[in-house]
C-alpha cells in the first residue's frame, strides 16, 4: 500500500471511529473490530500529538483565554479573576480535542499490543517502542486535562472499560510510573525509520523519547511534592540520573503552519492582541544591567530612543484619578511613559514596543502604529463631557492590572480599551505559524534540578550551575547569549525585588524614585515600597534562591507553556502575582473572593485553581459527577484547590 492509499485508509478509519464515540463517560471501540493490516500504531500516535496542538478554535479558547490569563502570561480579566466559560470547558473536555487526544494515544497502544500479540513485531520491531512513545504521550495527556480539572477518569478510561473517575493522586502515581516503565522499556536499537514521518516529536528517534519521559518525570514529581513528597524525591532523583532534556536539540516541540488545522500556531489568532500583563512586566522590568531595548535595536530610529527612560529613577506618571489604586501591584496608579532603560534582554524579543512599527517585533493585528496618538485623552471623574488630560502614548513600553475598574473604565477608556493599540503585545514572531510549538525545553530541565538543588536532593550539577544553565538556555532560545556573563551577575532589582546574581540575596528596601505629576504637572519623589508575597514562606523573602529560580523560569516559559507557569504558581506560589483591580468587589460565586478591604492582601484564595466541570457531565452523568466532587474535596468552582496545591512549601 502506498503513502497516498494508507493516508486515505487512515482518515476514512478515523471518520468511522469518531462517528461512534459518544463522551467522556463511555467505552472506546476495540481496535480488534477494525482491519488492523490497514491500520498502523503509530499513526493514532501521531495523530493524537498532532491533535492536540489544538486548532484555532480550541487554541484561543483554552490557551490564550484561560491558560495565558491564569499565567499572567497576557494581560486580561476572565480567567485571571476567576470566571472559566462553561461552553469552552465543554469544547476542550469533549469528543473533539482532549477526549479525542486521549483516545488516539490509548488507540496507539491497543493496535501496537495488537500487533505484537499477532507476532507483526518480528517483521516490524518498531511497533514494541510505539506502544511505549505512546504510554509516554498519554501520561502527559492525564497530567495536562487532570491539572486543569482536577479527577478524571484516567486509569480505566479510553481502554475499552467503563471509566470512573479517579483521584488526582492516583492519577499522578500511575502517570509517574507509567513514565518510568515506558522509558525503560524503549529500545534504541531497534531501526525506527518507518516512523521518520509519523512522529510529528522526534521522527522517531528512540532516544529523545526517553530524554522526554525523564523530563517529564521531574515535572509531575515536582508538582506532588507538598503531598508525596517521599515519591516526589524519588521519583525526581531517579528520572535525573538518567538522561533528560538538556540541549536545544532535544527539546520537545512540533512544527506549526499557516491555515487552519491542528498545526496552526496556537496564538495566531489575529484578532487576540496579547497584550503584555503587569506581573511579566513587575518581573522584566530592572533585571539585570543591560540597555536591552538598544541592544535589540542598534539602529533604532532618534524618536524611538529619546523615549527611553530609566527605571530605576522613574516610576512613570501617576495617574491616580484614573488607574486604579485597590491593587497590591507595586506600580498601582502609574503609567510609564516611555521605554524601561533597563530590562531583561529577552522581553524586548517577546513584547512590542508601542507606536512603532520595527518590522520584525510589532504585531499586524493591533492595527497601524501610526494609529498610536500622543495626546491620549482621559476624562473627567467629575464630567465625562470633558478632557482632564491627555497621554502620550507613542514609543511606550508599559501595561497596567486588569479586573474591575468599575467607573475608571469608562474615563480612561480610550488609553485602556482602544483595541489593545496601546500595550506591548506579543510579537509578530509568534503569531505566524512558522515556530516550533514548545512542549518542553531544555531550560525547564535545569529549572527543576535547580529547584532541587534547593531542597536538597541529589542530582547532577550544583544548583547554581543549574540555575544557570537554565537561563543559558532560555538566553539562547531568544537569540541574546551575548548578553548572558553580565546578566548572570547583576545585582539590580525587578520591580518586585528579585535579582539575577545567584548568590546575591540581599533583599531588597524601600527607596526615593521620581514620578510626574500630570494632574499639576510637578515632578515629585516616594518611597518605592516591594511587594509582600504572603503566600511564599508568609512574604518573608523576594529575593531568595528559591523566587530567583521561579522568576527565570517564568520568564522563560514565556510564551509557549502558560499551563505549567499556572501549574507552579499553584504549587508554590511564585513568581508574585499582583492582585487584579478591586474597585468594587467580587462576586464569589463566579469570581476569585477579592473585596475592596482585601484588594491588597495576597492570599492563594485569590487565584484561580482549576477549571469547572462541563454542565454535560453533571446532566448526563450525576453520578460520576458526585464521585468527582468528592475526590476533588470541595465544591466546582475555580477556586477549589487541587489535591497537590492543597497545601504550599511555607
Amino acid at each position: 500500500m502506498n503513502t497516498k492509499n494508507k493516508i486515505i485508509a487512515f482518515l476514512t478509519f478515523m471518520v468511522a471511529f469518531f462517528a461512534s464515540c459518544n463522551d467522556f463517560e463511555k467505552i472506546n471501540e476495540n481496535p480488534n473490530d477494525v482491519s488492523e493490516d490497514k491500520v498502523l500504531p503509530q499513526w493514532f500516535l501521531n495523530g493524537s500529538i498532532i491533535e492536540a496542538q489544538m486548532n484555532p478554535e480550541i487554541a484561543e479558547r483554552v490557551f490564550v483565554l484561560e491558560w495565558n490569563r491564569s499565567s499572567r502570561f497576557n494581560r486580561g480579566s476572565g480567567f485571571t479573576i476567576g470566571t472559566d466559560n462553561n461552553d469552552w470547558n465543554t469544547l476542550y473536555l469533549g469528543n473533539g480535542y482532549a477526549v479525542k487526544w486521549l483516545n488516539l494515544a490509548t488507540k496507539a497502544i491497543q493496535s501496537g499490543e495488537y500487533k505484537v500479540a499477532q507476532g507483526d513485531d518480528v517483521l516490524y520491531p518498531y511497533f514494541r517502542n510505539v506502544i511505549q512513545m505512546a504510554r509516554i504521550w498519554r501520561a502527559f495527556l492525564n497530567a495536562q486535562v487532570a491539572d486543569c480539572f482536577g479527577p478524571i477518569p484516567a486509569l480505566d478510561a479510553f481502554t475499552g472499560v467503563p471509566g470512573t473517575y479517579d483521584s488526582q493522586e492516583a492519577i499522578y502515581t500511575y502517570v509517574l510510573q507509567e513514565l518510568r516503565e515506558a522509558q525503560a522499556a524503549l529500545d534504541v536499537s531497534i531501526d525506527m525509520s518507518a516512523m521518520a514521518n509519523e512522529d510529528a516529536f522526534f521522527a522517531g528517534d528512540v532516544s529523545k523519547w526517553i530524554k522526554y519521559a525523564n523530563s517529564m518525570r521531574m515535572r509531575y514529581a515536582m508538582r506532588i511534592i507538598n503531598e508525596l513528597p517521599e515519591l516526589a524525591k524519588t521519583e525526581f532523583e531517579d528520572a535525573a540520573s538518567l538522561s533528560f532534556i538538556s540541549t536545544a536539540a532535544d527539546m520537545a516541540g512540533v512544527q506549526e503552519r499557516g491555515g487552519w488545522d491542528a498545526l496552526t500556531g496556537v496564538m495566531s489568532r489575529t484578532w487576540n492582541a496579547q497584550p503584555m500583563s503587569a506581573t511579566f512586566k513587575n518581573l522584566v522590568v530592572g533585571l539585570g544591567d543591560e540597555e536591552s531595548f538598544k541592544n535589540t535595536y542598534p539602529d533604532m530610529p532618534a524618536e524611538v530612543a529619546a523615549r527611553i527612560k530609566n527605571p530605576r529613577t522613574y516610576l512613570g506618571q501617576y495617574l491616580y484619578l484614573h488607574f486604579p489604586l485597590n491593587t497590591n501591584d507595586p506600580c498601582a496608579g502609574f503609567y510609564f511613559d516611555g521605554i524601561p532603560q533597563y530590562v531583561d534582554p529577552r522581553a524586548p524579543e517577546l513584547f512590542s514596543i508601542v507606536g512603532w512599527d520595527d518590522g520584525t517585533i510589532y504585531p499586524d493585528n493591533i492595527g497601524a502604529a501610526s494609529g498610536v496618538s500622543s495626546a491620549v485623552p482621559l476624562l473627567n471623574p467629575n464630567n465625562t463631557a470633558e478632557t482632564m488630560i491627555t497621554v502620550d502614548a507613542v514609543y511606550t513600553w508599559d501595561t497596567w492590572v486588569a479586573g474591575l475598574w468599575d467607573k475608571l473604565d469608562g474615563i480612561s477608556s480610550a488609553l485602556v480599551s482602544t483595541s489593545n493599540i496601546y500595550y506591548p503585545c506579543m510579537a509578530k514572531k509568534y503569531r505566524q505559524s512558522d515556530m516550533k510549538r514548545v512542549f518542553f525545553a531544555s531550560w525547564e530541565s535545569y529549572f527543576l534540578l535547580a529547584e532541587a538543588g534547593v531542597l536538597g536532593w541529589t542530582v547532577p550539577g550544583t544548583t547554581q550551575s543549574n540555575y544557570e544553565a537554565g537561563i543559558a538556555a532560555s538566553f539562547e532560545y531568544q537569540g541574546v547569549s551575548n548578553l548572558l556573563s553580565g546578566y548572570l551577575t547583576s545585582t539590580s532589582y525587578n520591580r518586585v525585588g528579585t535579582s539575577v546574581s545567584f548568590t546575591h540575596t540581599t533583599e531588597a528596601t524601600p527607596y526615593s524614585i521620581s514620578y510626574y505629576d500630570p494632574y499639576d504637572k510637578t515632578t515629585k519623589s516616594m518611597t518605592y515600597t516591594y511587594p509582600t508575597n504572603s503566600i511564599y514562606k508568609n512574604g518573608a523573602y523576594n529575593n531568595d534562591q528559591m523566587t530567583k529560580i521561579m522568576t527565570q523560569k517564568f520568564i522563560a516559559q514565556v510564551p509557549w507553556l502558560p499551563d505549567e507557569a499556572w501549574s507552579d504558581h499553584r504549587r508554590i506560589g511564585l513568581p508574585f502575582f499582583e492582585n487584579q483591580a478591586v474597585e468594587i468587589d467580587y462576586n464569589p460565586l463566579n469570581q476569585v473572593p477579592l473585596t475592596v478591604a482585601q484588594a491588597k492582601d495576597c492570599k492563594l484564595e485569590f487565584y484561580p485553581k482549576r477549571f469547572r466541570y462541563p454542565a454535560n457531565i453533571q446532566t448526563n452523568n450525576q453520578e460520576g459527577y458526585a464521585d468527582a466532587l468528592k475526590l476533588l474535596g470541595g465544591p466546582d468552582l475555580t477556586t477549589t484547590s487541587l489535591w497537590w496545591n492543597k497545601t504550599t512549601t511555607n
